[in-house]
């Protein structure tokens, strides 16, 4: 099984999110974050978390500075995600996630998130296609690995 292999390539139990880093004058404070980042790797771990709301749209930036530009693409992991308020149709979700790989600086995600569902905008994603198109970047090779809804365990508000 494809992900079986993948999972194992995972060291540790322990991810890196940067929905709050630390922050100097209203910006990320990359000296910090970088120092944070090399520890984090240097001690074994390689999952980072991220998504265009964190810490004001600064999130993806600072992976893509501070950890990105640093390492070879092959020593972390990187999730990110789709959030609502950042498509209204499926025309605008293409345009925001390779503009999501640009400030990460890199050419695909390990995973990519539908996130922050819930029973308000679960209908938003299933009419926008956004689990299709998520699919689609699968098969170009922009996402690694993905799970589809009908493979995923669905919850009491859908």
């Amino acid at each position: 099984m494809e992900n079986s292999k993948f999972f194992s390539e995972i060291h540790g139990n322990f991810g890196f999110g940067c929905m709050r880093l630390p922050m100097d004058d209203g910006k990320v404070d990359y000296a910090a974050f970088t120092k944070m980042a090399d520890a984090f790797l240097d001690a074994g771990f390689n999952y980072f978390d991220t998504a265009h709301g964190y810490v004001g749209g600064q999130s993806e930036t600072a992976i893509g500075d501070c950890v990105a530009a640093r390492y070879d693409r092959s020593k972390f992991i990187l999730t990110n995600k789709l959030t609502s308020p950042y498509f209204n149709k499926q025309e605008d979700i293409r345009p925001f996630f390779l503009q999501q790989l640009t400030w990460c600086k890199v050419e695909y995600f390990d995973f990519y998130l539908m996130h922050a569902q819930d029973k308000n905008n679960y209908q938003k994603f299933k009419r926008c296609k956004a689990y299709e198109t998520a699919y689609a970047f699968k098969q170009e090779g922009l996402i690694k690995h993905f799970a589809s809804p009908s493979t995923t365990r669905r919850t009491c508000w859908i």
